[in-house]
């Protein structure tokens, strides 16, 4: 306090010798000293606050540089030079600052901030990015924590990042990254099908899949040999720095086809409910037997920047089906978070959907009863799919409004996939 009041009394003196000196005008604008805004006295221009507490002096406790005050950024005693309550964003939807980001400490001497700032919630979209911590003080000035970080949008946004620590002494470590949305993330995969029709019979149970010369196989990636019946690609959105699990719900008729490498979900059941999925075993992807031409259907996982790529199979169906002239149901659901097998990738990552069929030639829709090629005994249509993804697929079968799932048995194979949920 004595301090205080010698600087107050020595400011006093030296600004009534400047009155003396100077000419009577109008004076120009301060940004410190005694006057609340700064202002010159009568034909004085007023001098700049060093750390009084005016509003508008640099260490202030109101505005300016300096005070205590949410604008603030200096410290509410005569040295300090950071505010402990600066707001630089807000928490409304649109924020993208915290609303108590400290840059300065309450400390006669100190600068380091008391609390990072929150990251502001933005249904819309990106999420709000965490304060920045307090700057660096004097020794007694308490660091700034990191700041929150954001939660991200309940429409996919990316995530928040978190505020950097404070840097005055004792500082905190810095805040968190926030979790992006789900909601988005994998949109483009829900109600998706892989297709293989037949485009001309060769036998009762048997049709053509290309029209014209059978492409040469690829030895070095097996599992797009032949013709591709479906071959497309889905980017997912979500944050790319965070893997994420999507359960699917796999239904479909198709042939059977022995992989290998990899891992089965099951070897049991029977069609129409067989479960065909096989997942990579560590970095062992599962390849397609090639000692068979039977056809191939596979989801090829890219992440961004990445090199390699996860494959996981959908109709890994031998055993309990076999590579004969048969068709099979599956309905299937696919792993949950942290189980065996779980169906992962980050945001933004590339999904590649293949039916791939080696040697151009199909087994057609006749079900599961074995025969040598010339009897069709028992078409599947499949019960029980996922309304949603019907509604997707309306001119699937040549239906229209949906009804093509029930218009009769479909001349081919097909998959259809429904995203049952998305989970960081």
């Amino acid at each position: 306090m004595k301090r205080v009041v010698l600087l107050s009394l020595g400011l006093t003196f030296m600004t009534a010798g400047f009155v003396g000196c100077l000419p009577s005008d109008s004076g120009g604008t301060g940004t410190g000293g005694m006057n609340g805004q700064g202002t010159g006295g009568s034909g004085v221009a007023g001098t700049q606050g060093t750390g009084g507490s005016n509003p508008q002096g640099t260490g202030g406790d109101q505005q300016g540089t300096g005070g205590s005050n949410p604008q603030g950024t200096g410290g509410s005693n005569p040295q300090g030079t950071g505010g402990n309550q600066q707001g630089t964003g807000g928490s409304n939807p649109q924020g993208t600052g915290g609303n108590q980001q400290g840059t300065g400490g309450t400390n006669p001497q100190g600068t380091g901030g008391t609390a990072g700032g929150t990251g502001g919630t933005n249904p819309q979209g990106a999420a709000g990015r965490g304060g920045a911590g307090g700057t660096a003080g004097g020794a007694a000035g308490r660091g700034g924590a990191g700041g929150t970080a954001g939660t991200g949008g309940t429409a996919g946004g990316a995530a928040g990042r978190g505020g950097a620590a404070g840097t005055g002494t004792g500082g905190s470590a810095a805040g968190t990254t926030g979790t992006g949305g789900t909601g988005n993330v994998a949109g483009p995969l829900d109600g998706a099908m892989l297709l293989g029709p037949c485009l001309a019979n060769t036998q009762a149970a048997v049709c053509a899949t290309i029209s014209g010369q059978c492409p040469a196989a690829n030895t070095s990636d097996p599992a797009l040999s032949g013709v591709h019946t479906t071959d497309k690609m889905i980017t997912l959105g979500g944050d790319p720095a965070t893997t994420y699990t999507i359960v699917l719900h796999v239904q479909g008729e198709v042939e059977s086809k022995n992989y290998n490498g990899g891992t089965d979900v099951s070897t049991a059941g029977m069609s129409p409910t067989l479960n065909g999925w096989r997942y990579p075993a560590g970095t062992t992807n599962p390849t397609p037997n090639t000692g068979n031409a039977y056809n191939v259907y596979m989801l090829r996982v890219t992440n961004m920047g990445a090199t390699t790529h996860q494959d996981y199979m959908l109709n890994s169906l031998d055993p309990p089906g076999v590579e004969n002239h048969t068709t099979y149901g599956m309905d299937y659901t696919t792993p949950a978070a942290g189980q065996a097998g779980a169906f992962t990738a980050n945001g933004g990552a590339t999904i590649r959907m293949v039916a791939a069929d080696s040697n151009c030639s199909m087994i057609k829709n006749c079900g599961p009863t074995a025969n040598d090629g010339n009897t069709c005994a028992a078409p599947i249509v499949l019960q029980n799919l996922e309304p949603s993804s019907v509604a997707k697929n309306p001119t699937f079968n040549g239906g229209t409004n949906g009804s093509g799932f029930t218009s009769g048995p479909y001349n081919g194979q097909w998959i259809l996939i429904t995203v049952k949920s998305v989970s960081p």
